[in-house]
């Protein structure tokens, strides 16, 4: 309890005050970048709060570590976007909420596998896996949701679809990693509870709810920031989710990716940044799709769309050898870069 304290009224804090800066009259830009930075703030640590918190009540509550880590990466490290994309459906604005997906997935992508490649002690190793049926799988979550989206809408039984795929995805995960666990982790139980300092488990489903609410606060702050902010600069709302939003919201995967790096893990950052853009694809896009239509304007659907090919195709390419080094990191950066400024330019 006392160690997510701090945390959280560093959050609330943050909240607070944002809140209150949307009740002047007055606006600037300095304002508006202070407010989207004290919502994201708050959207980011309360992602990571929840994902903490959730982990410890899987442990408490017998759970494999498989399991846990299967959901708790793919859904914990994009909760900024799932959150900021339903606050975007909430306000009404469904261009915002396609154009963080997708803005998001290049970023984890370009930005997540370059900075991973660039603070690597030596070159990142891909495993067959990854290349083969991980990639493999992403192309098919990325044709689903495009193909859906070609007529500019994407409906509700489309969403549905690419949720029943999703759930397939995750059961592939999980029984094709169940032997390795078996086989791995006899007596992990003992482990965990013997060195498990966390929150007692009656304040886990409390301190859970609390997160939970905070994410939809947060979420709803943020995007309210952007379109201020968007009115403020005269630039399209679609096009700062696609650009800035999408940042914001990768930071805690391009964080994990390091981490795992610096962890000589790099199964982990490859797997952690797929299995998080195949779960934006069809988990945010289909859930959101089943209560309120998706729409995005032809230009940015063709832009969005062919960036997406193109970054997965020279991800492709730089993968081919089954190695990425420290230059191909910085060239993956360099091409989002390009990324935003044509999208800006639109």
């Amino acid at each position: 309890m006392q160690h997510h304290a701090k945390p959280m009224a560093l959050i609330a804090s943050a909240l607070i005050l944002g809140y209150l800066l949307t009740l002047l009259t007055y606006t600037s830009l300095a304002l508006d970048v202070l407010l989207f930075a004290l919502s994201l703030f708050a959207l980011v640590q309360s992602a990571n709060i929840f994902t903490q918190l959730a982990t410890a009540l899987g442990n408490r509550l017998g759970i494999s570590r498989l399991a846990t880590g299967i959901l708790i990466i793919a859904i914990g490290t994009s909760a900024p976007e799932l959150f900021a994309s339903i606050g975007a459906a909430l306000q009404g604005q469904p261009e915002v909420v396609v154009g963080n997906v997708l803005g998001t997935i290049i970023a984890n992508s370009l930005l997540g596998i370059g900075c991973g490649a660039i603070v690597a002690s030596t070159t990142l190793t891909v495993h067959h896996t990854v290349f083969g049926t991980q990639m493999s799988l992403f192309l098919v979550a990325i044709l689903l949701a495009l193909g859906s989206l070609y007529d500019g809408i994407l409906v509700w039984y489309e969403g549905l679809i690419l949720l029943i795929v999703l759930g397939f995805y995750l059961h592939h995960v999980m029984r094709h990693s169940g032997d390795s666990e078996s086989r791995a982790e006899p007596d992990t139980a003992d482990e965990h509870d013997a060195t498990d300092t966390g929150p007692a488990t009656t304040w886990l489903i409390p301190l859970l709810l609390i997160s939970l609410a905070v994410l939809f606060l947060s979420g709803d702050l943020v995007v309210s920031a952007l379109l201020q902010g968007a009115t403020t600069l005269d630039i399209s709302s679609t096009k700062l989710a696609t650009s800035i939003l999408a940042v914001g919201t990768s930071i805690p995967e391009i964080a994990t990716a390091i981490a795992l790096v610096r962890q000589n893990n790099a199964d982990g950052l490859f797997g952690e940044i797929i299995g998080s853009n195949i779960f934006d694809v069809l988990g945010i896009l289909g859930l959101i799709a089943l209560f309120t239509p998706l729409t995005l304007g032809t230009d940015l659907l063709l832009y969005l769309g062919g960036s997406v090919f193109l970054m997965f195709i020279i991800t492709m390419m730089i993968m081919n050898d089954r190695q990425i080094n420290r230059l191909e990191g910085i060239s993956l950066i360099a091409l989002f870069s390009l990324f935003t400024l044509q999208l800006v330019n639109l």
